[in-house]
């Protein structure tokens, strides 16, 4: 081991020069933040500043296991989970951590707490990485600790996994998974340098891969790196909302929405959006696609089922584009505007007809109606 100081009240800062085992590690010291490179100084500095405040006290204990003699003198064999935690208070329910979760980890608890099932979870970090708001999140890797790495990096910088860490020769900042690192930190770095880097060791055979292949779709590969590329930009990144937003600037996929014929402009989309990302505005249907994070909410919520959501990058992300526009109906009778669409008049007169009941006061106004009616 290179320079490092063990501590068993506190998260350790590591610079490590070979391989280093991570479960010995863990049974010594709560975190640790650890790196193996030419660059160890760099490392410490920022290192040192985020371990005194990273919330380490709400992990998790690691599973039991017998003690020996000596762990029972040194307290080592108390051991936290190197995993995530949940920040109840900043949910916005988007239920991504849910859906991108290869392990079904996650639960709703009485529909109103979101809680994660640690006797499933396998510690892939995939739900810190695709949270918007770090609702979900990893104390190992606490987002002002990556925004002040991407900063200060004298270089291109590399994030290495716990099996490159332990097994491996490869230099970078340890991570317990590729997969636990916000894609949007990695695309303010490869601002900063022009790429960065993230290593998966083991690849396709990782038990963690599900997790890894997800979260690199998109991603160029060269052997077990998956490199984000980006153009030089002063950018500086911030909390995890205001670094999706900058990431959005220099080339990181967003949401794109799309709607099919079909749309009546209900507004239940827009109700559900966690992100503000979908609005309507008159007869229109707009989204801002650097706010949208793709959780598909609008999609399961469209009742008429014309609305598709992906990842991709998008020229021009801060532009508020309109996805559908529609005509106000008019009364049949007096042309009155009515207070709904043309579509969704077109669609409710089908669904009364369908159902063998009157639908022509569908295209009246509520004058023309009372006029109308049987005295």
């Amino acid at each position: 081991m290179g320079s490092a100081v063990i501590r068993r009240d506190k998260p350790s800062v590591l610079v490590v020069r070979g391989r280093e085992d991570v479960t010995r590690l863990l049974s010594q010291t709560p975190l640790f933040f650890a790196y193996r490179g030419p660059h160890g100084d760099w490392f410490k500095e920022v290192a040192e500043r985020h371990a005194e405040s990273a919330e380490w006290h709400l992990l998790p204990p690691a599973e039991s296991k017998a003690a020996t003699r000596r762990e029972l003198l040194t307290g080592g064999f108390i051991r936290l989970r190197d995993t995530v935690v949940v920040d109840q208070s900043r949910c916005i329910w988007c239920g991504l951590c849910a859906k991108s979760c290869p392990a079904s980890a996650f639960e709703y608890v009485e529909g109103k707490t979101l809680r994660v099932k640690y006797e499933v979870c396998i510690d892939c970090g995939l739900c810190n990485a695709v949270c918007p708001v770090a609702a979900v999140k990893m104390p190992s890797l606490p987002d002002g600790y990556l925004a002040d790495l991407i900063k200060t990096a004298p270089g291109p910088l590399k994030f290495i996994c716990d099996y490159a860490f332990q097994d491996g020769e490869e230099e970078g900042v340890r991570v317990k998974c590729i997969a636990a690192v916000p894609r949007q930190y990695l695309y303010l770095a490869a601002a900063r340098h022009g790429e960065a880097r993230a290593h998966c060791f083991r690849g396709e055979t990782c038990p963690l891969w599900p997790a890894v292949e997800r979260w690199g779709a998109g991603l160029r590969r060269e052997g077990e790196d998956f490199v984000a590329q980006a153009e030089r930009s002063p950018l500086q990144p911030g909390d995890r909302w205001h670094t999706w937003m900058l990431g959005a600037a220099v080339g990181m996929p967003v949401g794109v929405v799309k709607v099919a014929e079909g749309c009546t402009l209900c507004g239940a989309c827009v109700n559900v959006c966690p992100t503000n990302a979908l609005t309507l505005r008159g007869h229109e249907l707009r989204l801002t696609p650097a706010l949208c994070v793709a959780c598909g909410l609008c999609v399961d919520k469209c009742p008429e089922k014309v609305m598709t959501v992906e990842l991709a990058p998008v020229p021009n992300p801060y532009e508020t584009k309109t996805l559908f526009r529609d005509q106000p109906a008019r009364c049949r009778l007096c042309g009155r505007e009515l207070p709904y669409t043309e579509s969704m008049a077109r669609r409710v007169a089908q669904r009364l007809r369908e159902s063998r009941l009157p639908s022509d006061h569908v295209y009246l106004c509520e004058e023309c109606r009372l006029k109308s009616s049987p005295a």
